[in-house]
């Protein structure tokens, strides 16, 4: 099997019906890319296509695991869960198309709060929230052909999989290391830990079966993580240590509302059992909440910064045609903090120099006085 060095494809690349427009994110398996599929008439959409890396690409079960990530995600059809578009592979590289989400990772709209020092606002984080609720469920909800559960997990729910669309509405991502009964990869069986442990429910990451009980858990601590600045465990040494029983869970900001507070203290319990029982039962606390505390547009959590102007060539600069990613924003904050320091440094110049020149003039005073006596 041919592998093509992922250094190889960039903007212009075409791979089957899609041409590669720029580059998205890399993860530990597999790459992003921002894609553009042309048609006749002037027909364009654009699409995010995940591709496994070259180093990786001969690994049977991580084909595998991307195969089964598309077979899963194509049975979902809710509007909180990232459509799949198509499958294909290219000199060795399979890859799956998804729908391409105009917006921002949740985790970078809670980074950019963080270096503004504000807080998320209230309302548009619980209806992003109550989206990723009714998105989960419709997949914990999934059955075979015959009508059985298939059993899907995600394990994996945290603020980089859910993607915060400009649009109003949230998008969960990566059904990467979901679990269900009818999976091929190997990989996903009882005993093999898998996710990310700042948000992972203690049975998982002890490596026991687990159960939608465990993505009702992940909403929770990325609930935890909005409303108080960070998540539930900052790593895996606190999450072993309060599996442990030695280490609890940091509290939550005194304002945060009674009814708030119930909804992720639920959600944390250490015992499934006396969680939420499903997350269409979390999403409708959720939703109570939203109307008990007058809602809110999930367009509020993105800054209110310009979108970047159309030019003639717009079609080839995403970043232009779109004006989006919060990466964007940061930049753009980024870019006025930087003029501030600039003009803030040039000002102190000039302040010293006035200051060294004060200085030599008293100094040579001082000389000719002293001169002059002697």
């Amino acid at each position: 099997m041919r592998v093509v060095d992922d250094g190889a494809i960039g903007p212009g690349t075409r791979i089957d019906r899609y041409e590669i427009v720029r580059s998205v994110a890399t993860g530990g398996m597999g790459h992003v890319w921002l894609g553009r599929l042309s048609g006749k008439h002037g027909f364009e959409k654009l699409v995010a296509i995940k591709m496994v890396l070259p180093e990786l690409a001969s690994d049977a079960k991580l084909r595998t695991m991307l195969v089964d990530e598309a077979r899963i995600c194509s049975r979902i059809e809710h509007a909180n869960v990232a459509q799949i578009l198509d499958v294909g592979e290219h000199a060795g590289l399979p890859y799956v198309v998804f729908e391409w989400v105009e917006g921002a990772a949740l985790c970078d709209l809670f980074t950019l709060a963080e270096q503004e020092d504000r807080r998320v606002p209230l309302g548009p984080l619980l209806r992003v929230l109550a989206d990723v609720c009714e998105g989960l469920h419709a997949a914990h909800e999934l059955t075979d052909d015959a009508g059985h559960t298939l059993g899907v997990v995600h394990r994996d729910v945290k603020p980089a999989n859910i993607i915060v669309a400009r649009g109003g509405y949230a998008k969960l991502i990566d059904f990467g290391v979901a679990r269900a009964r009818d999976r091929l990869a190997g990989d996903t069986r009882s005993g093999i830990v898998k996710g990310t442990p700042q948000y992972m429910a203690p049975e998982q990451a002890q490596g026991v079966k687990v159960d939608r009980r465990a993505d009702v858990w992940g909403v929770g601590a990325v609930l935890h993580h909005g409303l108080r600045g960070s998540a539930p465990f900052e790593h895996r040494v606190a999450l072993e240590a309060y599996i442990r029983e030695r280490w609890v869970i940091p509290p939550l900001p005194e304002d945060v509302p009674d009814d708030v507070r119930d909804i992720v203290q639920r959600a944390l319990r250490r015992d499934p059992a006396e969680r939420y029982p499903t997350a269409a039962a979390m999403g409708e606390a959720i939703e109570r909440a939203l109307r008990a505390h007058g809602g809110g547009s999930i367009k509020d959590l993105f800054p209110a910064v310009p979108r970047a102007p159309s030019t003639p060539d717009a079609a080839t600069q995403p970043e232009a045609a779109l004006g989006v990613a919060s990466t964007q924003f940061a930049g753009v904050r980024k870019g006025e903090r930087t003029a501030a320091a600039a003009l803030s440094t040039s000002r102190w110049r000039i302040t010293f120099l006035i200051a060294v020149g004060a200085a030599v003039v008293a100094l040579g005073a001082l000389a000719w006085a002293l001169v002059s006596s002697w």
